[in-house]
C-alpha cells in the first residue's frame, strides 16, 4: 500500500505499518467531522485490513471526548484483531488530556520520533 488520501487522513505504509496522519483537523471537535474521522480510522482496520496502526497526532492541538470515545472503540477493535495500536506527536495539551483522561492507560502512547516508534512495532 502506497499512500491513500482518504478525506480525513493521510495514510501511508511503513514497512508493514499504517502510519496515519490528520488532514486539515487541528481541532477534532465538530460531531460531523468526528464521526467521519472515526469511520475513515474504522475503515482502515475493517476494509484495508490494516491491524498495525501508528496514529501520529502532531497535526491535532485538540479532540473532543466523542472523538476519544472513537479511539478506544479502535483500539479495542485492533487488539481483537490482533493488530497493534500506537499514538504519538501529542503537544502539551492533547498529553494532558489523555493522561488526565487515564486514556494514557488505554494508549499505547510514545514521546518519541516517528522512527523510532516505529521500531517498537513488533512483527507480525
Amino acid at each position: 500500500m502506497d499512500a491513500v488520501e482518504l478525506k480525513h487522513l493521510r495514510v501511508r505504509d511503513a514497512d508493514g505499518v499504517a502510519v496515519v496522519r490528520f488532514v486539515d483537523s487541528g481541532l477534532m471537535y465538530a460531531t460531523d467531522l468526528v464521526q467521519d474521522i472515526g469511520a475513515e480510522l474504522m475503515s482502515l482496520l475493517k476494509d484495508m485490513g490494516r491491524t498495525r496502526l501508528l496514529l501520529d497526532f502532531e497535526d491535532v492541538q485538540y479532540v473532543s471526548s466523542s472523538m476519544l470515545g472513537h479511539l478506544v472503540h479502535l483500539e479495542r477493535e485492533v487488539r481483537a484483531a490482533k493488530g497493534q495500536l500506537k499514538i504519538r506527536g501529542l503537544g502539551p495539551v492533547l498529553s494532558d488530556t489523555f493522561r488526565i483522561g487515564r486514556f494514557d492507560r488505554v494508549f499505547d502512547i510514545h514521546d518519541d520520533d516517528e522512527a523510532s516508534t516505529l521500531k517498537s512495532f513488533r512483527k507480525a
